[in-house]
């Protein structure tokens, strides 16, 4: 039996490795999958797209809205959602329009091929999922659960410089 010391040498390790092989920035297997489902003509622009901008094209897919509206459902800073759409209008995935009765405010809408894009990077996202979730279904739900409360752990800790400390973690 490997002693606390080797088994937390061991986590640490796998975690780093786990984080690598989900955090890969611009996932050649990601792009393939979209690639490969849609028309030939689209394929340098999802070459090249980075993964914020897939991502601020599903924002948009869930109905017409402003920039201001995306970079605050996005999580992200309203030039850099700026900079984001931008690439996607010049891709012909997204189009501007003005609100009508409000000059100051700008609508966005996927186009025909926004909207094929979003849907392909939609259905990408849920065989993701499907193959993390046949994945773990072969653990116990005994296993399941402490690796449930060891990840829980994890997103409640905080940095402190450059130490992972514990968050709210009063029970231990």
């Amino acid at each position: 039996m490997k002693t606390k010391s080797a088994l937390i040498s061991d986590i640490t390790e796998l975690i780093g490795a786990v984080g690598d092989k989900f955090s890969a920035d611009e996932s050649d297997a990601e792009r393939d999958y979209i690639a490969q489902r849609c028309p030939r003509r689209l394929e340098p622009v999802l070459r090249t797209l980075p993964r914020l901008s897939m991502h601020l094209l599903d924002g948009i897919a869930e109905g017409p809205i402003s920039l201001v509206g995306l970079a605050s459902r996005s999580g992200q800073l309203k030039g850099t959602v700026s900079k984001h759409v931008q690439r996607l209008v010049d891709a012909g995935l997204v189009e501007r329009s003005p609100v009508p009765g409000n000059r100051k405010e700008i609508e966005l809408r996927l186009t025909a091929d926004g909207e094929l894009v979003a849907e392909v990077h939609r259905q990408m996202h849920e065989e993701m999922d499907a193959g993390l979730r046949d994945f773990l279904s072969r653990y116990t739900n005994a296993e399941l659960a402490v690796l449930t409360e060891v990840l829980a752990d994890l997103k409640a800790a905080r940095k402190v410089g450059v130490r992972l400390t514990p968050g709210d973690l009063a029970r231990r």
